[in-house]
């Protein structure tokens, strides 16, 4: 469980939850403006919960509660298909400044019990750094300055309440998975980018880029990727932003390839990858090198493709990025299948770059690999939503195999409840 203190250095905290109640008095790190401590911060363990629980916590301070979340363990086997079943939340790009009512938070937080989730996936640009235009175009930011503006974006994103909403609604009820994408660090990051003008030299790259990451692992993902499992169902999340390089030839190191190609060939049963950017897409191009270049557009996508079409068993991909929901798909040449499910955004960012949905391309890979083969590709015609939206994803046991259905759900900006749609059901082996 992640903690953040904002201000001055935190007092008396006790946590109270999961059976137990526990003193926070040591164990803290922080993040520093200025050289004065702007964030305190520190992960906890909780021990001796059960599977499959959910948890209320408490924390408090001189014993007065001051804020309250609530965790969720993961089952340790697949509900059975006429019970309720195991919940995933897909959504990225939360643009905080979009969102002054907290629409996004408000239609978590009014989501039936029964599809509530008990983990969420959130995959990339949970915050925008380079945000609003163009106020990082025209003023170079020296390092302090940079710090501070950086750190605030984080704060306000997370800390965002009020009205039963807010993004701190989605953060602090159950389990949270992160990935990034460029907007934990600029458009189109590593590369230098027209919007932002502390992009325009090396060194101006070396140090947001160094501050970004030490903030996305401070606020986000502590290590480049994560893996569990529920039953025989194999989760592994992965980032492709964090340590891409500049040159167009790689989006992840070779070691976090290398074991995304050990979980790939190891699954037992279906698995379910998660990350920052969309599979099922065409090369961008040059222009995409001034825009924001996709996994097509690296050297290493020929590799990462190879992967997936060696897969002995199905894969489903979440992934974000696009500003619109999609659910797409194609055989291998193992005959297992490939489904992407994509929702986004929480929140747009511009009017500019959403309200356009667009298909998958016929073939997977879309341009010509060597050592692939390309794959007939099919786009779901029940899902088309190009607004603010999150998706949840049910995973249920049918027998051997895997009974999967998606959720979209618009985002209503009235305060309404949500009201979700299954666009899509396949069974997963």
């Amino acid at each position: 469980m992640w903690l953040g203190v904002v201000g001055d250095a935190p007092g008396d905290l006790s946590l109270d939850g999961g059976g137990a109640s526990r003193l926070i008095d040591s164990g803290w790190r922080e993040w520093q403006t200025g050289g004065v401590s702007r964030l305190w911060y520190q992960r906890i363990t909780l021990e001796g919960l059960q599977p499959g629980g959910r948890y209320p916590l408490r924390l408090l301070e001189q014993g007065v509660e001051c804020a309250t979340a609530d965790a969720t363990t993961l089952p340790d086997r697949l509900p059975a298909i006429d019970d309720p079943p195991f919940v995933c939340l897909v959504g990225s790009c939360f643009a905080r400044d979009r969102d002054a009512v907290g629409a996004a938070g408000a239609a978590y937080a009014g989501l039936p019990a029964g599809v509530r989730p008990q983990v969420k996936f959130l995959c990339g640009d949970q915050v925008y750094l380079d945000a609003p235009y163009p106020k990082f175009q025209l003023t170079h930011y020296g390092d302090d300055d940079l710090r501070a503006e950086l750190l605030a974006a984080y704060l306000s994103t997370w800390t965002q309440a009020g009205g039963g909403g807010g993004f701190s609604e989605i953060l602090r009820s159950g389990a949270t998975f992160f990935t990034s994408d460029d907007h934990e660090f600029w458009n189109n990051a590593p590369r230098g980018t027209p919007t932002v003008r502390n992009s325009w030299t090396a060194a101006g790259r070396a140090t947001w880029h160094a501050l970004a990451t030490d903030l996305y692992r401070t606020f986000q993902a502590s290590q480049p990727h994560a893996s569990f499992l529920v039953g025989s169902l194999a989760f592994r999340v992965i980032d492709t932003r964090v340590q891409r390089s500049e040159d167009g030839s790689t989006f992840m190191s070779a070691a976090e390839l290398e074991g995304l190609a050990a979980w790939v060939a190891g699954l037992d049963g279906p698995g379910v990858l998660v990350l920052g950017q969309v599979v099922l897409a065409d090369r961008g191009g040059w222009w995409s090198r001034f825009k924001d270049m996709g996994l097509p557009d690296f050297e290493q996508y020929g590799e990462f493709v190879r992967i997936l079409q060696r897969a002995p068993h199905d894969v489903v991909i979440l992934t974000g990025d696009v500003h619109y929901g999609r659910v797409a798909g194609c055989t291998l040449p193992t005959g297992s299948e490939l489904i992407e499910i994509i929702a986004s955004p929480f929140s747009l960012v511009d009017p500019r770059v959403g309200g356009r949905w667009h298909a998958a391309p016929d073939g997977f890979p879309s341009s010509a690999i060597p050592g692939t083969l390309r794959c007939a590709v099919w786009s779901a015609p029940d899902h088309r939503l190009a607004t603010n939206q999150f998706a949840t994803v049910e995973f249920a046991a049918d027998g051997p195999r895997v009974r999967l259905t998606v959720r979209a759900w618009p985002i209503p900006m009235n305060g309404t409840r949500p009201s979700g749609t299954a666009v899509f059901t396949r069974t997963l082996q």
